[in-house]
């Protein structure tokens, strides 16, 4: 038996309901696009600053950059580029190597830190006796 072609499938080639599992929302939400938009695919009235000019959204940059989008807005906002890499600076570097060029924790004059076994560490410990 085959099924009914429904009107909204000769229009835009799919049914509703797959492009609404495809974008995962409802179908009602699917039909407002058509109503508000006058298409499936078009999510918002005016595309966003990020769609303009990158082509994706600020969430799709973020998963591609595997960053927050919030990192990906103040890149746009400082730097004017989304995929602008920060080099390391002078700052960031003194923080984790000294000026003799050697980390913290080698240093030969630093005092050892010693290592307070936690209460997991004794309770391991009573069981395996």
């Amino acid at each position: 038996m085959t099924r009914k072609i429904q009107k909204f499938e000769k229009q835009w080639g799919l049914r509703c309901n797959e492009i609404a599992e495809m974008e995962e929302t409802t179908p009602e939400a699917i039909r407002m696009r058509v109503k508000r938009f006058g298409s499936p695919w078009q999510r918002r009235g005016k595309l966003t600053m990020f769609e303009e000019k990158y082509g994706k959204t600020i969430g799709q940059i973020a998963l591609e950059l595997n960053l927050h989008p919030q990192t990906v807005a103040r890149r746009e906002r400082l730097h004017g580029d989304v995929y602008y890499a920060p080099a390391v600076g002078r700052g960031l570097r003194n923080k984790i190597i000294n000026p003799e060029g050697y980390h913290w924790t080698v240093n030969p004059l630093c005092p050892k830190f010693r290592i307070e076994p936690t209460l997991m560490d004794q309770y391991d410990e009573n069981k395996k006796v």
